[in-house]
């Protein structure tokens, strides 16, 4: 778990860099920030239409989670809470993308 928990790291600072750069300095179109962290851009609904620190805090720990829980997966051999996830991950990745969310700009 701990070698997933460092490589979703790893992971999380490569996304964060793809979502701030889809953001355009607040004038672009969060196209990398709503697919690679739908929950977080979701949860800006309940924040007012804004990124806040929920948004954030969320967004900062989605990949080190996700790596731990894959580290879990691989070493109990079991695949179920990891496909949960992801099924999570593609509703809210379409939920982001229907709409809902303003583009911030």
């Amino acid at each position: 778990m701990a070698v997933g928990f460092a490589l979703g790291l790893v992971v999380e600072v490569v996304a964060l860099f793809l979502a701030i750069l889809s953001s355009g300095a607040g004038h672009g179109d969060y196209a990398a920030a709503r697919a690679l962290f739908p929950v977080p851009m979701l949860t800006t609904l309940l924040e007012g239409d804004t990124i806040g620190l929920l948004s954030m805090t969320l967004a900062l720990v989605q990949f080190p989670l996700l790596g731990a829980l894959t580290g879990y997966c691989l070493a109990i051999t079991r695949w179920t809470p990891l496909i949960a996830v992801g099924i999570v991950h593609l509703l809210a990745v379409l939920a982001a993308f229907s709409g809902v969310i303003p583009n911030f700009s």
